[in-house]
């Protein structure tokens, strides 16, 4: 599989989701919102990798469940580094414009992601999928071999998955199932000869599992999502357009982390910059610039040192 191809995606799905916020929640107008309204279904198009990308790592290192512990521990380091920093960063710049007060308690569960468990709010609106993530690696490395294999048992079980939803609503992590089902469903395809037709009606239950419980936009980019991971091609994305296309790939977790508050600080803070505070295009372009110089020079992705470190 080559891995440039998911880099472009999570670009994009990160890119995405700043426009959303960075228009929708920085005091601009409604048409300018408007312009961003659909950016959220960036983070299902991350949910969709995650749930490839993870079976597609446990394929490559030869994964057994003995595995298990050093498994989740490697993930944790390949996401902690960033998310510790983002949350200095969120208290900072919260703090700084006044919008809370510190409750160490609460500050000391975000570092096991237990806040909200706690009744406590999360201090970036961001925050919430890293739980979810964090959850689908300890569901993926207990059922991996499961979910995997080229008889009916996988798909069994991944329609048990699809129809969990619909009994336990409430719970968080179930509720966004049916987008890694999806990446699953893809690596079952390309690694475990899954036949084409099946392939197909399981993603299609799938599609039609997520219309009904998140709606068709979220539906749209989900597959979308899908046919990029399994038709997509570099020479599409030629020359300087590629090398853009996959530096917003290298940064697009810390982007993802600290757009929230320093992008939209940069839009509210730019209103008061001479000609750019008065046109909103502006103050949105210059809030995803900041956001992307934060995440570039001081939230850099640890992944490729936590990689060679544990080889």
């Amino acid at each position: 599989m080559r891995l440039k191809h998911i880099d472009i995606l999570r670009g994009t799905a990160a890119i995405l989701v700043t426009i959303f916020h960075l228009t929708g929640s920085s005091g601009l107008s409604k048409s300018t919102a408007s312009f961003g309204k659909y950016g959220f279904v960036g983070v299902e198009m991350f949910f969709v990798i995650s749930g490839f990308i993870l079976p597609y790592s446990l394929h490559k290192s030869k994964y057994q469940l003995k595995n298990f512990f050093a498994f989740c521990g490697k993930r944790i380091l390949r996401i902690y580094p960033p998310y510790i920093a983002s949350i200095a960063i969120s208290l900072v710049v919260s703090l700084f414009i006044g919008t809370i007060s510190i409750n160490w308690r609460a500050v000391l569960l975000h570092f096991v992601f237990l806040n909200s468990v706690f009744g406590y709010n999360d201090y970036s609106a961001v925050f919430w999928t890293l739980k979810v993530e964090v959850v689908f690696y300890l569901f993926i490395g207990l059922t991996f071999h499961h979910l995997v294999t080229v008889n009916n048992r996988s798909v069994i079980l991944i329609l048990f998955l699809l129809g969990l939803p619909f009994f336990y609503i409430d719970v968080f992590f179930i509720f966004w199932m049916p987008f890694f089902t999806l990446g699953i469903l893809l690596y079952n395809k390309m690694f475990t000869a899954m036949k084409p037709t099946t392939f197909w009606i399981m993603v299609a239950i799938a599609l039609l599992v997520n219309y009904r419980l998140h709606g068709a936009a979220t539906v749209i980019a989900a597959l979308a999502a899908l046919l990029f991971l399994l038709y997509a091609d570099l020479k599409y994305f030629p020359g300087r357009l590629g090398k853009i296309l996959l530096w917003f790939g290298t940064i697009s977790y810390s982007l993802y982390l600290v757009h929230w508050e320093i992008g939209r600080a940069g839009v509210v803070i730019s209103r008061h910059i001479p000609l750019v505070g008065q046109f909103e295009t502006g103050r949105v372009i210059l809030g995803i610039g900041l956001a992307m110089f934060c995440a570039y020079f001081f939230l850099p992705d640890f992944g490729k040192t936590i990689d060679a470190f544990s080889k």
